[in-house]
């Protein structure tokens, strides 16, 4: 039986600016897809996404979810499209009030953003592509969290909702870019989103020690660029982890500027292998 694979992501070629993240998302899915394997994408709808370029078109049971937080209830809907040229669906996420401010050079730039708002954003997004899940009566066997911006998936999912009935049998696995720095969210906003010890997950370090270690399964990208997550993925903490997850921790080279089948299909097939086995 083949796999159902759910990404969480901050960039997917062609919505975003090309990126290792954006790039590997969208070639290996269309790969799955073509080989009739069920992979599913979630993705802000930023406010340079073309709609009418992309045709991204309403789902009447994903409009206007309650999405908890914090004491709080905010109010998320999805639109759905394809990646261009493929059958693979990808669920954008609609906060009007978030994502507007958010422009190409936020989401290609990798240094940290200086809206604050950006945080709050992202958190609430962690939260909003798990309630959406709920929503779409798709339970998937696996999904893939990207970068810091949604590292928290992982450890939401073996803490506070590891006792769920539709989540508690979801495999989840941290994907790092290492050519973009890991950085980590400030405490208030941890702290707004009631998120567990918000001062030690503040620290990236820490952060991703705690995303990782919540991880059945850790993939890292490499490419021709410079490594900006090497020190944190050295460090010694980090370091053990790695060595303790061996065999459920892997690492493919990606060249951003091969977009062909000869390239990527055998990633594809490498990613699907090391996935059906954790």
């Amino acid at each position: 039986m083949n796999l159902k694979i759910y990404n969480i992501a901050k960039r997917v070629s062609p919505f975003t600016p090309s990126s290792t993240e954006g790039d590997f998302i969208s070639n290996t899915s269309k790969i799955f897809n073509e080989n009739k394997i069920d992979v599913r994408v979630f993705l802000p709808r930023y406010g340079y996404i073309s709609e009418r370029k992309y045709i991204l078109r309403e789902v009447i049971r994903l409009k206007e979810i309650p999405v908890g937080v914090g004491g709080e209830t905010c109010v998320s809907s999805v639109k759905s499209a394809f990646i261009p040229d493929s059958r693979v669906q990808v669920y954008f996420n609609i906060y009007p009030e978030f994502y507007r401010d958010i422009t190409k050079q936020v989401t290609s730039n990798y240094l940290q953003p200086k809206n604050g708002n950006v945080f709050n954003t992202f958190l609430m997004y962690c939260h909003a592509a798990l309630t959406t899940l709920e929503r779409l009566y798709w339970q998937p066997d696996l999904i893939l969290c990207y970068n810091w911006h949604t590292a928290l998936v992982p450890i939401m999912m073996k803490t506070v909702l590891k006792d769920h009935p539709w989540f508690s049998k979801i495999k989840v696995v941290t994907v790092i870019s290492e050519d973009e720095p890991f950085f980590a969210f400030p405490a208030e906003a941890l702290e707004h989103f009631n998120v567990q010890d918000p001062a030690a997950l503040s620290d990236p370090a820490e952060f991703l020690r705690s995303a990782l270690e919540h991880s059945d399964g850790i993939i890292r990208l490499s490419s021709k660029k410079e490594n900006k997550a090497g020190a944190l993925l050295k460090s010694k903490k980090i370091n053990e982890i790695l060595l303790a997850k061996k065999e459920h921790n892997t690492t493919f080279n990606i060249n951003t500027s091969n977009n062909n089948i000869e390239f990527w299909g055998p990633i594809a097939k490498e990613l699907y292998e090391f996935l059906d086995i954790l």
